[in-house]
């Protein structure tokens, strides 16, 4: 029932607009030189229908959240279970994924500046088939360089992801891109609150972190806002409006314990531009607990590849994030295996029964 609160939200907003279009409509009808009056009165009444059900709705909303406050004050917090995480979590090993697609220069650098990071013991570099001398130039920066041949941003994330779970020294995986628009210092916000939850993700939006000619305009910024409310009401908190603050859906820089990844890993699937909400879909239907935190957005180096391209690239990428909030459920038996090493480096295959260890079950109902 929680992907309803989704279809029910974007249902209310296009109501909302098909009642604000209908009086201009109906205006327009009347100056016309024929008659009108019974399409003119059935608009008329249309959109005092809409304007009921909007209404209604409103006072709905009120009740419940009525409800939810008298609730809340009359009854002791909830107690959520608490996780246990294993491995050096006062100093945690950190492996770092870079994606990379024709990004040579700013690569190199990344790699550089994330390898200065404190706790960082190795940095690796995903080449998404670039033409020029990304790999080239990453591997003597000192990167580990991969090339994943499968065309798309979210398949860079995913053998990103996967290689760095490869690495047994790594208790935290850091996922970032090569494009020289995330911070390196900014590690150590993420390491921050890695103690405090499974998942933590960067916010791309916070005035006074971002800079004025970075990728993140009003469209951009508004839109991830717009979405990232459709993936909390997708995991409702009747409390917290959702299981995470988000205001940014997609931010690629992100820090995730190693056992939190080894639990979901299984069921991240897309390949392709709206893999960042996926992942946190994913984690939430994992109940892992996901904090989000402001970081540093700097000006792009090279050509955009990505949902910046244009409006129309963003808004195709906007709409399938949407859909995929939409339609999101995982389903037994589409988690592929995937081989991980153990702290001595050995390789394996994780069972059903070790990837879901400690989840009591999935809360995509």
């Amino acid at each position: 029932m929680r992907r309803y609160r989704v279809h029910l939200a974007l249902l209310v907003v296009v109501a909302a607009i098909i009642g604000a279009a209908l009086h201009p409509l109906a205006m327009v009808l009347t100056l016309a030189p024929f008659d009108t009056h019974i399409v003119v009165g059935f608009l008329v009444e249309l959109r005092a229908l809409i304007a009921d059900f909007l209404g209604w709705g409103l006072l709905s909303l009120l009740a419940v959240m009525l409800i939810y406050v008298i609730l809340g004050r009359s009854r002791r917090a909830q107690v959520l279970p608490q996780v246990v995480r294993t491995g050096n979590s006062s100093n945690p090993r950190v492996v770092v994924a870079i994606t990379a697609y024709n990004d040579a220069e700013a690569t190199a650098q990344a790699v550089k500046d994330f390898s200065r990071q404190p706790g960082v013991v190795k940095v690796l570099v995903i080449d998404n088939n670039s033409t020029d001398e990304t790999a080239k130039l990453a591997a003597a920066a000192g990167a580990i360089v991969v090339s994943e041949t499968r065309q798309g941003y979210g398949y860079a994330c995913l053998r990103g992801l996967t290689e760095a779970l490869k690495m047994p020294q790594a208790d935290v995986i850091v996922l970032t891109e090569g494009d020289g628009t995330f911070v390196a210092e900014d590690t150590s916000k993420f390491l921050a609150y890695i103690d405090d939850a499974d998942l933590v993700v960067g916010n791309r939006v916070v005035r006074g972190l971002v800079d004025h000619d970075s990728q993140m305009d009003p469209f951009f910024t508004w839109g991830n806002m717009a979405v990232a409310m459709l993936l909390r009401l997708r995991f409702w908190d009747g409390r917290f409006l959702g299981p995470a603050g988000l205001t940014d859906v997609g931010c690629t820089f992100r820090a995730i314990h190693r056992n939190a990844l080894e639990r979901i890993l299984p069921d991240l699937q897309v390949g392709g531009s709206h893999f960042s909400p996926h992942m946190l879909l994913v984690a939430m239907a994992h109940d892992l607990s996901v904090v989000e935190i402001p970081i540093h957005l700097r000006k792009r180096i090279g050509e955009s590849k990505g949902a910046s391209q244009s409006i129309w690239k963003g808004l195709a990428i906007g709409l399938a994030m949407i859909w995929h909030i939409m339609s999101f459920r995982i389903k037994p038996g589409d988690a592929k295996p995937v081989m991980l090493a153990d702290r001595n480096g050995a390789s394996s295959t994780p069972t059903k029964s070790t990837v879901a260890a400690g989840v009591p079950g999935s809360r995509d109902k």
